[in-house]
Parts: structure tokens; C-alpha cells; sequence
């Protein structure tokens, strides 16, 4: 995967009846995926906020136009996705008539960069919810 020029694209999945298959290049959108599931299986969703919390500083702009509510990994990626007027639910429609999702070749960095600091996040979140529903067993007794 190098880095060219401002109008080279680099694929990061392929789309086909409304669902994303991840390049496996990009296996860490995997993991995010899963920790998403299990954080989402609980409560439905994500915050936005509360992830926004937990996230590097450096990175906490690629969630601005994410919905309050994170339901999936095409959310969160989305600040790197097609053209920036593109909102998420088009993007759905998109996956299955375009047949691939791509980033500008020339933000891969920034793009790997932000996804590290997602999976760190999640993880980081994933804990926590892990130790408050051991405490509140032990608690319970």
C-alpha cells in the first residue's frame, strides 16, 4: 500500500447487497468490527460521546459526522470514504451499487493511524464495561 498521489484511491472493501467485505490489508477493521459487536450487543449502539471521550485527540475529528448513536465500523470510517458530502445511510446504497469502498491513497496514514487509536478506544471501553458487569456479579453474589 503506498502512499500517491491526492487522486489515487486505495480500496479498504468491496459492497455487494447493502454489506462491506474488508480488504484483508485492512484485517484491523476487522477487530474493530468485532469490538463494536460486542460493546453494541449490550446496549444496541455506541455514544458517539462517550467513544469520543476515550479516543486520542488526535484522531477525534474523524467522528464528526458520526451519528450520536455508532451502530457499525462503516460509521466510524466514513470521515475517509467517498465524497465528503456523502452521509453514511447513502453510503449503504452505494456499498451494493459501487462494488468498493476506498480511501484517497494520500490519507492512508492518517486513515491507520486512526484506526489503531479505534481499536485501542473500543478495547479500552470493552474493559470497562467487562469489570463493571464482574463487580456488579461479585456484588450480587
Amino acid at each position: 500500500m503506498d502512499s500517491g498521489s491526492a487522486n489515487d484511491l486505495t480500496v479498504i472493501g468491496k459492497g455487494s447487497d447493502f454489506n462491506i467485505t474488508w480488504v484483508d490489508d485492512y484485517l484491523i477493521i476487522k477487530e474493530i468490527e468485532g469490538l463494536l459487536t460486542e460493546i453494541t450487543e449490550v446496549e444496541g449502539s455506541l455514544d458517539r460521546d462517550t467513544l469520543y471521550d476515550e479516543l486520542n485527540p488526535k484522531v477525534r475529528y474523524c467522528l464528526d459526522r458520526c451519528d450520536f448513536a455508532i451502530q457499525s465500523v462503516g460509521e466510524l470510517i466514513e470521515a475517509f470514504t467517498f465524497l465528503d458530502a456523502t452521509i453514511f445511510h447513502n453510503r449503504q446504497m452505494h456499498a451494493s451499487l459501487h462494488q468498493k469502498i476506498s480511501i484517497q491513497s494520500d490519507k492512508s496514514a492518517e486513515f491507520n493511524l486512526y484506526l489503531s487509536c479505534l481499536r485501542d478506544a473500543l478495547s479500552t471501553l470493552l474493559n470497562a464495561k467487562n469489570e463493571v458487569a464482574t463487580k456488579t456479579r461479585i456484588e450480587q453474589g
